[in-house]
């Protein structure tokens, strides 16, 4: 018997599995954010992609977040889906 396939599914749909980024392009965001913004390796990143629910924004945004043991967390977005975002988007978006 075939195995069956949800990616098409209702289910899928209504949780919004089929747009959810790949494990693969928050790694690689996570990659580009420490070498483009010169983050040491005790800070964590935090990449997450969110429907943005606000006027005038785009459907996806991504929101990068650097947490450090001993100071405030920073958060990024940027308005556009993981996938879209390089190198060039990301050194844009550095914190100061």
């Amino acid at each position: 018997m075939p195995e069956k396939k949800y990616g098409g599914s209702a289910v899928a749909i209504m949780l919004n599995d089929h747009k959810k980024p790949r494990a693969d392009h928050t790694k690689r965001i996570k990659e580009l954010v420490r070498t483009a913004w010169n983050v040491n390796d005790d800070i964590v990143i935090m990449v997450s992609e969110l429907r943005c629910h606000e006027d005038g924004c785009p459907e996806l945004e991504t929101v990068i977040a650097l947490m450090a043991e001993d100071a405030d967390r920073k958060s990024i977005k940027i308005n556009k889906p993981i996938a879209e975002l390089d190198l060039a988007v990301i050194t844009s978006y550095r914190p100061t």
